[in-house]
C-alpha cells in the first residue's frame, strides 16, 4: 500500500518499486524515503536470528547499494507513515557479494523494541563493495515506507565491545570485535564511573584488547573504545564499564550504579531491577526482583560480579528475600557466569513463601585461591504472575593467618635505603604497622601513614615489617642499606 512521504524531513524522496528478486533488485543511489511495495518476491533465509523462520512460504522484496566510498549505512521502516493500519510490523536482511549467487550476511533485524515491530539496522560500507538489502513477509506482507541514509567516514568505528577477561583485584582486559579495515591502533579511555570523556586516562594499542594494570580493587569504573587511523580517528563507542574484582567485605543494596557494574542475568521468563515504595524494599528503595514464567518453570539467573578469593578463605553470605507466593531459589557459585559452571550449590530453599522479607545465610570456602562467581537462581514451577524480592545482599570472610599473610600485603623496595612502601592491593584496613631488629626491639612504630615508613635512619642491617589489621597481622623481613 502507498504511503504519503515524510519529504519535509528528508533532503531527498526516492520514489523507487522494489523488484521481486535479488537480480532485479532496484539500485538505491542517493539518501532519502523509499516505498516499498506489498512483499511477493523471492524469499532468501534471513539473515535476522531474533526471529529464526518457522513455517512458510515466505516472501521478499529486494534493493541493493554499492558503497563509492567508505562510510556508514542506516536503514529504518520506524517511521510514523508505518503505523497501523500501514504495515507495522517489519523484518530486514543485509547482504554482500559480488554477485546473487555468492551472498553473505552482514546482519539484519526485527523489532526495535518489545512494542515497536518496525526495523532498525545500521552497517560499516565498504567502497566498491555491493550490499543487497532484503524486507520479507515474516510477520507483514503488505507495503511499507523505509529510508536510507549514507554517511561518509575516514575510520570505521569500533561497534561490538566484548566481554572482559583476566580480571582480577587491580587489572583487567578489555576486548572488542576489531572495526573495519583495521585501524593502526584503538584508543581507550577510562576513567571513574561518570566521568566526563575527554577527562579520563588515554592509553592505545595495536590490538582489538588491552589490559588495565594499577586499578582500584573492588572498583568499577566506566570506559569508551574508538578506532585510530593515524591521521583520523573514529567515534567513540557509547560509555560502556567493567568492575575489578570484588574482595570481602562487600555489600549491595542496588541502591545506585556503582552497586550494580560488573551484575549479570541469564534465563527465561522475566528479571529486572524494579524501585518502589521503601516498604517493599528491605532497605532503602530499590531491589532485586524476579518475575515467575507463567508458561514454563523458571530458571532465571543473577550474578553477582568476580570476587577475588583466597584458599581458605571462610566466606558468609546473607541475603533477605520476599515472595508472596511458593517460589523456589538457590544459590550457587562457579568459575563464570555461565549456568554450567555454576557446579557447587551453596543453599537451597524450595518453599519459599515470605510475605514479609526473610534474612537467609550461606557459606562458602574455597579449597584454591581464584576468581568467584555466585549466582541467584530462580527454578520456580509456572503460575500466576508473581514476584520475588532479593535484597540487602552482604559478604564477609576470615582469612587464615597465613592466608592473610601471604594475601593481602607486600613491601617494596627490598633492600632500601629510605623508604618502605607497603602494597595493599585488597585494601585491608591496616590499624598499626611497626619495625623489629634482629634482637625483637621495636625500632619503629606508627599508627598513621600507613602506606609506608621511613627507614632513612635505621643503621643498615635485617629487620621485620609487622603489619596488623582487624582480620589478623602479617611481618615482612627486609634489608636496610
Amino acid at each position: 500500500m502507498k504511503k504519503t512521504l515524510l519529504s519535509a524531513f528528508l533532503m531527498l524522496t526516492s520514489f523507487l518499486f522494489a523488484q521481486q528478486n535479488c537480480g532485479s533488485a532496484v539500485e538505491i543511489t542517493a539518501n532519502g524515503t523509499i516505498t516499498a511495495p506489498a512483499i511477493t518476491g523471492t524469499y532468501v533465509t534471513s539473515c535476522d536470528q531474533t526471529n529464526p523462520d518457522a513455517a512458510g512460504p515466505y516472501y521478499g522484496v529486494w534493493y541493493k547499494y554499492t558503497a563509492t566510498s567508505n562510510g556508514t549505512v542506516a536503514l529504518t521502516s520506524n517511521l510514523p507513515a508505518n503505523v497501523a493500519p500501514n504495515s507495522d510490523d517489519t523484518r530486514l536482511s543485509v547482504w554482500q557479494g559480488a554477485s546473487c549467487s555468492a551472498l553473505t550476511c552482514v546482519g539484519g533485524a526485527d523489532d526495535v523494541s518489545g512494542t515497536v515491530y518496525l526495523s532498525t539496522f545500521n552497517f560499516n560500507a565498504i567502497a566498491g563493495t555491493t550490499y543487497y538489502f532484503q524486507w520479507d513477509s515474516r510477520f507483514s506482507a503488505l507495503g511499507f515506507n523505509f529510508t536510507f541514509t549514507f554517511t561518509p567516514v575516514s575510520c570505521f568505528p569500533v561497534t561490538t565491545l566484548n566481554a572482559a577477561t583476566s580480571i582480577a583485584t587491580t587489572s583487567i582486559t578489555l576486548n572488542w570485535a576489531a572495526a573495519s579495515l583495521n585501524p593502526a591502533n584503538y584508543d581507550v579511555q577510562y576513567g571513574p564511573l561518570g566521568f566526563t570523556l575527554g577527562t579520563g586516562t588515554l592509553v592505545s594499542t595495536p590490538t582489538n584488547s588491552i589490559t588495565l594494570n594499577g586499578l582500584a580493587a573492588s572498583t568499577g569504573y566506566d570506559y569508551y573504545v574508538r578506532s585510530n587511523c593515524g591521521t583520523s580517528q573514529s567515534t567513540w563507542t557509547a560509555v560502556s564499564f567493567f568492575s575489578t574484582a570484588k574482595v570481602c567485605p562487600q555489600t549491595f543494596g542496588f541502591e545506585n550504579n556503582s552497586e550494580l557494574v560488573g551484575w549479570s542475568t541469564f534465563g527465561n521468563g522475566s528479571y529486572g531491577l524494579s524501585q518502589n515504595a521503601p516498604t517493599l524494599a528491605q532497605a532503602g528503595n530499590f531491589y532485586w526482583i524476579f518475575n515467575t514464567n507463567t508458561t514454563a518453570a523458571s530458571n532465571n539467573w543473577l550474578f553477582t560480579p568476580a570476587f577475588s578469593l583466597q584458599a581458605n578463605e571462610a566466606v558468609t553470605i546473607t541475603f533477605w528475600v520476599r515472595c508472596a507466593t511458593a517460589r523456589s531459589l538457590r544459590l550457587t557459585v562457579g568459575n563464570s557466569t555461565l549456568p554450567a559452571s555454576q557446579t557447587t550449590q551453596l543453599w537451597a530453599n524450595a518453599a519459599l513463601n515470605n510475605p514479609t522479607f526473610t534474612q537467609f545465610t550461606a557459606s562458602f570456602t574455597p579449597s584454591i585461591s581464584g576468581i568467584y562467581y555466585f549466582g541467584w537462581n530462580d527454578i520456580s514451577t509456572a503460575q500466576a504472575v508473581a514476584t520475588m524480592r532479593l535484597d540487602s545482599i552482604n559478604f564477609s570472610s576470615v582469612l587464615s593467618t597465613n592466608e592473610f599473610s601471604e594475601s593481602n600485603f607486600s613491601i617494596y623496595p627490598n633492600p632500601t635505603s629510605s623508604i618502605i612502601n607497603i602494597s595493599n592491593p585488597n585494601n585491608v584496613e591496616i590499624k598499626n604497622i611497626s619495625v623489629v631488629d634482629i634482637n625483637g626491639r621495636i625500632v619503629k612504630n606508627q599508627s598513621d601513614s600507613l602506606s609506608q615508613i621511613n627507614v632513612s635512619d635505621l643503621n643498615a642491617g635485617v629487620y621485620f615489617v609487622t603489619i596488623e589489621a582487624a582480620e589478623g597481622k602479617t611481618t615482612k623481613k627486609f634489608i636496610k642499606q
